[in-house]
């Protein structure tokens, strides 16, 4: 049961992961000028898109682990 209440976790936060980029995407195209799309994607659109998709990979990671053979060892020492 922990293995699919941890599994839909993970698609519920890649999901939002998917939302929150396309959020900041589409806030950065709004810019007035080029200058102010540039100082955007550098400043907030890449750190936020570098940690969302940090957190994406590790949810995927997880996800691999916890449907592992190796997965009731795993989750006994959570």
């Amino acid at each position: 049961m922990l293995q699919f209440a941890l599994s839909l976790l993970m698609i519920l936060l890649c999901a939002g992961g998917i939302v929150a980029l396309a959020q900041v995407l589409a806030w950065q195209e709004q810019a007035a000028s080029p200058d102010v799309r540039r100082h955007r994607l550098l400043w907030l659109v890449l750190p936020v898109a570098g940690t969302v998709l940090a957190l994406m990979l590790g949810a995927v990671f997880l996800l691999m682990t916890i449907w592992s053979p190796q997965s009731a060892d795993i989750l006994a020492s959570l």
